[in-house]
C-alpha cells in the first residue's frame, strides 16, 4: 500500500463544546475572536459550595470547580432514536450527546444514513468518564433494567453501532486524555485495511460527579486559577472541561470518486507508549518523538512542510516543557531560524477536555486549514524557562496567523498524551479541491424537499431553511443538498416555488402555521417499493412532452436515440417534427404515429428520472406501454423495443375505423352482466380490466351509445375515448400474421427489473417477451387490474406514472383506500387546466 492509498478523508464532521459551541462555525467563531470560555460547574450539578476548600488537603474537598460546561447536558430527544423516556432516563448523557453528534456528522457528510445502514461502518469513540454510574451508585434504588446499558462505557460506541445498524467494529477506547487521536488512529487502520468503508469516531467528556475534581485536586493536577496557560512560565496545571467531537472518514481515493465533500484529509498517525518514566503521570520525551519521528518519516513530510502543530498544550509545570522539547528536537531544530515551528493549545480557550481533548485539537486545525488561518493561544505572557524556545526553534501563535499562499496543501500535526502515558499524533492535510467544479443547470429552479421526524419538527425545518435561504446560499445547491444528500424523515414537505422570494415566504409561513399554498407534505413510507407505470393510448395531448425535450439533456438525449432506431425502419415522419406539431397539424389521431411519440417520450422520461436516482423495483404497462415497460426492465433494448413499436403501431393502423373505444366506471361481473343485456347487432368486449370499479371497452360506435344510455340511468361513469379504433377485440385478429412476422427476429433478454405482464397479470420472464407475446398484448383484454394487485401484495406502495394517462389515478382511487395499502401516484406528465404543460415533480 502506497502513502496515497493511506489517506483518509474528513467528510463529516459536529461538536458540542463550552460556550455554547453548537457546530464547527460557532467554534470556529470563539477560536478567530480569542475567546476564553472557561467558567466554573454551577450548583444544579452537585453541592459546589459544600465540597470547596482552598487547601487541597482538605478531605472530600476541592480547591477549585473552575471549568470549561456545556449549556445543557440533560436535554434529548429519545424519541428522534427510537428510545423510550424510560431508557433515555437511564443513558449516561454522553451516550446521549454521542448519538446526537454522530447523526449530525453524517448530515454533515451528504451521506445519507439508508447508505451506511447494515453496512461494516466502524464506530471508535473515546471514553473514560463513569461519573454518570457513579451518581446513579449513590442511589442505588434508582437502578433498572436499563442501568447497566446506560451506564457502561463499551456501549457508548456499541450505542451508535445499534441506533444506526452499523456492522462494523465498535469499540470504545479509554487511554485518558489522548483516546479520542487513538480512536481516530484505530478507525484509520480500520479503513487502510479494507476492513470498513467508513468510520465514525470521535471523542467525549462530561463532568457529572465530583469525584474526578476532588481526585485530580489532591494529585495538584488542577490549575487553582482556573486557566489552562500553555507553555507560559505561570502554568500551573489544568482546567477540566467537558464536550464532544465526531468525525465520519472514508478514504480518501473512495470520497472522491463519490463527489464527497471533503474537510481535511488525516495523511498520518500513530501511537505508541512512554513504558516506564520517573513516575507514571510523567510524559516521555524520548518516546513522544520517537513517535513523531516515525509518522513525518513514514508520510514523507519534512519539517518545513509543517504550517502548525496544535500542540497538547495543558499547562502543567512538567508536562509543558517535555513535549516542547519534543516538539523542537523533531521538527524545531529541522527548520530555518527563521521560519520557527508555530505551536499552541485550544485548552488556552476551552480548558481540558480529556478524553475528547484530541477531538478539540483536530477541529481546530481542521478549522485553520479551512480558513487559512491559525488561531490565537490564549494566556501566553511570560514564556517558560524550562523550555528554550530560540533553542528549540519553536513560537507559540498569539495572534491571528495567516497561512501563505502556496501551491502546495498545507500541513497540521495534532499532539496529545495521556496521564497514564499513552501518546497519539495525527498529521493533517488540507484538501486542495478540483478547479473543475459542477456547474449550476441555466435557471435550474427544482423542488425543495426537506423532512423530519415529527409535524413540529419540520416546521422548524422550514423556518430555517427560510432563514438560510434569506442569506446568501445557492438555491440550486441547497435543494439539491436536502434532496440527495439528507437522510429521509418521516414527516415530509415538498415546495415547488415560481422563484426564490416565493419559496421563501411560503417555508416562513409553513413554519408558523404548518400549512402553506405552495407545500405539500406527506409521511415517509418505511422499506418503500417503487413502480414505473407506463400509460397506454387514448389521453394522449398535443405538446406533451415538449418542455422536458426543451430542458433535459438526458431526456432529450433519448428521445433523439429513438427517433433514430426509428428512422432505421423507414419511417415517412419525423419524431421530432410530431412532437412539436401545433393542435391544428397534429397527428397524434393516428395510432402509428402516437404510438411511437409516445414510446419516446416515456423512455426520455425513465433516463430524467434515473439522472435523479429514481428508479424502479418493478415496471408494467398498460396495452402499449408495456413497449416501455420491456425496455426499462432489460428485456428489451432500445432498439429492439423501437423495432417492437414501429411494426405494432404500423399493423394496428390498418385497423382504423372498425371500432371505438370508451372507458366505463363499472367492471367484472357486474359489467359483463349489464353487457350480456343490451340489445346490439355486434357485441361489445371488455378490452381492460383497469381496476374493480372500471374498464375499457371496445365495440361499434351503435353499440358503444347503447352502453353509454344504461350506464347513465345507474349514474355510471363513461367517457369515449379519442381514439378510432377499438384495439383488444376481434377487430385485431386481421393483423395477427402480420405480427407474428414482423416480429419474429426478436430475441429478448433476461431483464435485470421486474417485469409484470398486463397480458396475465403476473410476473413474465424477459426472455418469454417474443413475438406472440406481443400479439397477445395486441389482441387480448388488459389485466391492469390483476398485475396492480400482485404489486401490492408484494408490499409495492410507490408507483410513478409515466405517460399522460389518467387510468392509474382511477386505479389508485379505488384500491388504495383500504386500512393497509398506502399509494401514491406522481404524474410525469399531466395537463393543467390552463394548458400549461410541465414536468410535476
Amino acid at each position: 500500500m502506497t502513502h496515497n492509498d493511506k489517506k483518509i478523508a474528513i467528510i463529516g464532521m459536529a461538536c458540542r463544546l463550552p460556550g455554547h459551541i453548537d457546530s464547527p462555525e460557532d467554534y470556529w467563531d470563539i477560536l478567530s475572536q480569542g475567546k476564553d470560555v472557561v467558567t466554573e460547574v454551577g450548583e444544579e450539578r452537585w453541592g459546589t459550595e459544600f465540597l470547596s476548600h482552598p487547601d487541597k488537603n482538605e478531605p472530600g474537598k476541592t480547591y477549585t470547580f473552575a471549568a470549561g460546561v456545556l449549556d445543557t447536558i440533560n436535554e434529548f430527544d429519545a424519541n428522534f432514536f427510537g428510545i423510550s423516556p424510560r431508557e433515555s432516563d437511564q443513558m449516561d448523557p454522553q451516550q446521549r450527546l454521542l448519538l446526537e453528534l454522530a447523526w449530525e456528522a453524517i448530515e454533515d457528510s451528504g451521506v445519507t444514513l439508508n447508505a451506511l445502514k447494515k453496512t461494516d461502518c466502524a464506530v471508535y469513540i473515546g471514553i473514560a468518564s463513569n461519573d454518570y454510574a457513579h451518581r446513579r451508585t449513590d442511589d442505588l434504588a434508582s437502578l433498572d433494567a436499563y442501568a447497566m446499558t446506560g451506564s457502561t462505557a463499551s456501549v457508548a460506541s456499541n450505542r451508535i453501532s445499534y441506533a444506526f445498524d452499523l456492522r462494523g467494529p465498535s469499540v470504545s477506547v479509554d487511554t485518558a486524555c489522548s483516546s479520542s487521536l487513538v480512536a481516530i488512529h484505530q478507525a484509520c487502520k480500520t479503513l487502510w485495511t479494507g476492513e470498513s468503508p467508513t468510520a465514525l469516531c470521535g471523542g467525549i467528556n462530561m463532568l457529572i460527579h465530583p469525584f474526578p475534581f476532588i481526585g485530580f485536586s489532591k494529585a495538584s493536577m488542577l490549575s487553582p486559577d482556573g486557566r489552562c496557560k500553555a507553555f507560559d512560565d505561570s502554568g500551573n496545571g489544568y482546567v477540566r472541561s467537558e464536550g464532544a467531537g465526531m468525525l465520519l472518514l472514508k478514504p480518501l481515493h473512495q470520497a472522491e470518486i463519490d463527489g464527497d465533500h471533503i474537510h481535511a484529509v488525516i495523511t498520518g498517525s500513530g501511537i505508541n507508549s512512554d513504558g516506564s518514566t520517573s513516575g507514571i503521570t510523567v510524559p516521555g520525551m524520548e518516546t513522544q518523538s520517537a513517535l513523531l519521528e516515525k509518522i513525518y518519516q513514514d508520510s514523507g513530510i519534512s519539517a518545513n512542510d509543517i504550517s502548525y502543530l496544535e500542540a497538547h498544550g495543558t499547562g502543567t509545570a512538567v508536562g509543558d516543557p517535555l513535549e516542547a522539547t519534543a516538539l523542537g528536537e523533531v521538527i524545531g531544530k529541522k527548520r530555518s531560524s527563521d521560519n520557527p515551528l508555530l505551536i499552541g493549545s485550544a485548552k488556552t480557550n476551552l480548558g481540558h477536555l480529556e478524553t475528547a481533548s484530541g477531538m478539540a485539537g483536530l477541529l481546530k486545525a481542521v478549522l485553520a486549514l479551512k480558513h487559512k488561518v491559525i488561531p490565537p493561544s490564549l494566556h501566553f505572557k511570560t514564556p517558560n524557562k524550562n523550555i528554550d524556545f530560540k533553542e528549540l526553534n519553536i513560537n507559540v501563535v498569539t495572534e491571528n496567523t495567516r497561512l501563505k499562499t502556496q501551491d502546495k496543501p498545507h500541513y497540521i500535526g495534532i499532539n496529545s498524551f495521556g496521564f497514564g502515558g499513552a501518546n497519539a499524533h495525527v498529521l493533517l492535510e488540507e484538501y486542495k479541491k478540483s478547479e473543475e467544479a459542477l456547474a449550476t443547470p441555466d435557471k435550474a429552479f427544482p423542488p425543495l424537499m426537506i423532512s423530519a421526524k415529527s409535524p413540529e419538527a419540520l416546521e422548524s425545518l422550514a423556518k430555517s431553511y427560510a432563514e438560510q435561504l434569506n442569506k446568501s446560499f445557492n438555491y440550486y445547491d441547497v435543494a439539491y443538498s436536502a434532496r440527495f444528500k439528507r437522510t429521509s424523515l418521516a414527516y415530509g414537505l415538498a415546495i415547488a416555488g415560481k422563484d426564490l422570494s416565493e419559496t421563501v415566504k411560503n417555508l416562513e409561513n409553513f413554519g408558523e402555521t404548518g400549512k402553506s399554498e405552495k407545500c405539500t407534505t406527506g409521511t415517509h413510507l418505511n422499506n418503500a417499493k417503487l413502480a414505473f407505470v407506463f400509460t397506454g393510448n387514448g389521453c394522449q395531448w398535443q405538446g406533451m412532452g415538449q418542455a422536458l425535450y426543451q430542458s433535459n439533456a438526458g431526456f432529450k438525449n433519448t428521445f433523439d436515440d429513438v427517433a433514430a432506431a426509428l428512422s432505421k425502419l423507414s419511417t415517412d415522419y419525423s419524431l421530432e417534427e410530431e412532437l412539436f406539431c401545433d393542435v391544428a397539424t397534429s397527428n397524434l389521431e393516428k395510432t402509428e404515429i402516437a404510438q411511437p411519440l409516445l414510446f419516446a417520450i416515456q423512455a426520455g422520461i425513465v433516463t430524467f428520472l434515473a439522472d435523479y436516482g429514481i428508479r424502479p423495483s418493478a415496471v408494467l404497462g398498460h396495452s402499449v406501454g408495456e413497449v416501455a415497460a420491456a425496455w426499462a426492465s432489460g428485456a428489451l433494448s432500445l432498439e429492439q423495443a423501437s423495432l417492437v413499436i414501429h411494426f405494432r403501431s404500423q399493423a394496428q393502423g390498418l385497423t382504423k375505423g372498425k371500432g371505438r373505444m370508451a372507458a366505463v366506471g363499472l367492471a367484472g361481473e357486474s359489467l359483463k352482466e349489464l353487457l350480456e343485456t343490451l340489445d346490439t347487432s355486434s357485441p361489445i368486449e371488455v378490452a381492460g380490466e383497469n381496476s374493480p370499479n372500471s374498464a375499457t371497452v371496445a365495440g361499434d360506435m351503435e353499440a358503444l351509445e347503447l352502453l353509454e344510455v344504461a350506464l347513465n340511468k345507474d349514474d355510471k361513469f363513461y367517457r369515449l375515448l379519442d381514439l378510432d379504433y377499438a384495439f383488444h377485440s376481434r377487430q385485431m385478429d386481421s393483423i395477427e400474421e402480420q405480427i407474428l412476422t414482423s416480429l419474429s427476429g426478436l430475441k429478448p433478454s433476461l431483464g435485470t427489473t421486474d417485469f409484470i405482464s398486463t397480458v396475465t397479470g403476473k410476473p413474465l420472464n424477459g426472455t418469454e417477451l417474443d413475438a406472440s407475446y406481443w400479439w397477445k398484448n395486441i389482441r387480448q383484454p388488459v389485466q391492469f387490474n390483476k398485475a396492480i394487485t400482485h404489486l401490492i401484495n408484494q408490499q409495492v406502495n410507490v408507483f410513478v406514472e409515466i405517460g399522460p394517462h389518467a387510468i392509474l389515478r382511477s386505479y389508485i382511487n379505488d384500491c388504495l383506500k383500504s386500512e393497509n395499502t398506502h399509494g401514491l401516484v406522481l404524474d410525469t406528465l399531466k395537463r393543467k387546466q390552463d394548458s400549461e404543460r410541465r414536468l410535476q415533480q
